[in-house]
């Protein structure tokens, strides 16, 4: 393990002890279960496409590849029950999410994964949503509805603004990214939003408490280790999907990966 990585982990254990006056992970979790994390899906690969952009036929085969070794796409929600209670899962749990709430989602990903039948997870920064004038365009509302009514995606917080780290932010401004976010959501969706990604997987250990004060039930980070081991249901780990194949590889190392919390 690198000594960044190691640092990274020992940090979040620290962290990890702050929301335990909230629920946290189950002990003893014997499954490894991973979470994935897309941002922008293209047509194709051109001089714009950014390292973290994958094209339709990419996710295609990556889809493809991990059907092939024997993986089972989970929902947020069947997460959140095995790391807090344990309960079942399939054997091989992937859970997908995607960031950014781009429009290359509606598109291109969400006819794919729905004519597979795959649940994803849509981490939507609020203040952005239906904006075409900065940067790729966004989805609307009118299409996060949609996506929400239909149940294959879970709709869930990337904060208001999308602050590069939210975690170097003032007291008043991380409760007002992590609230007015989630409740412009449940105001939108007509229903409650409990789960939360950290924009660019950066947060402290205040914005973990006041995550769980705002309402959330669980929160994403982007330390590339399998769920399970996350220090904390306010710091859960996922693998950009880049690192699909070697997230996958971990499913299969339930001894050799497991560490204390």
């Amino acid at each position: 393990m690198g000594t960044s990585l190691m640092r990274r982990l020992l940090g979040l254990l620290v962290l990890g002890t702050v929301c335990t006056a909230q629920a946290e992970i189950k002990k003893g979790l014997q499954t490894h279960v991973i979470v994935l994390t897309y941002h922008d899906v293209i047509e194709s690969r051109d001089a714009k496409a950014l390292w973290f952009d994958c094209t339709t036929n990419e996710l295609e085969d990556q889809l493809n590849w991990m059907q092939k070794q024997g993986v089972h796409f989970i929902s947020l929600d069947q997460l959140n029950a095995y790391l807090m209670k344990g309960s079942a899962l399939p054997s091989k749990p992937v859970a997908i999410t995607f960031a950014d709430n781009y429009q290359g989602f509606w598109d291109r990903a969400y006819p794919v994964l729905r004519a597979r039948r795959v649940p994803v997870a849509m981490f939507v920064h609020t203040g952005y949503v239906g904006d075409k004038a900065h940067g790729r365009p966004k989805m609307d509302w009118d299409e996060l509805r949609t996506l929400d009514r239909e149940g294959l995606v879970t709709i869930g917080s990337q904060t208001v603004t999308h602050p590069a780290d939210i975690g170097r932010l003032s007291l008043q401004s991380q409760k007002d990214e992590l609230s007015k976010s989630k409740a412009e959501l449940e105001h939108r969706l007509g229903h409650r939003v409990p789960y939360l990604a950290y924009p660019n997987g950066k947060f402290s250990n205040t914005s973990m408490r006041l995550a769980a004060e705002a309402g959330y039930t669980m929160a994403f980070s982007e330390v590339t280790r399998p769920a399970d081991l996350s220090p904390s249901i306010f710091a859960v780990n996922r693998y950009v999907h880049t690192k699909y194949r070697r997230a996958v590889k971990a499913l299969g190392n339930e001894r050799s990966l497991k560490v204390k919390r």
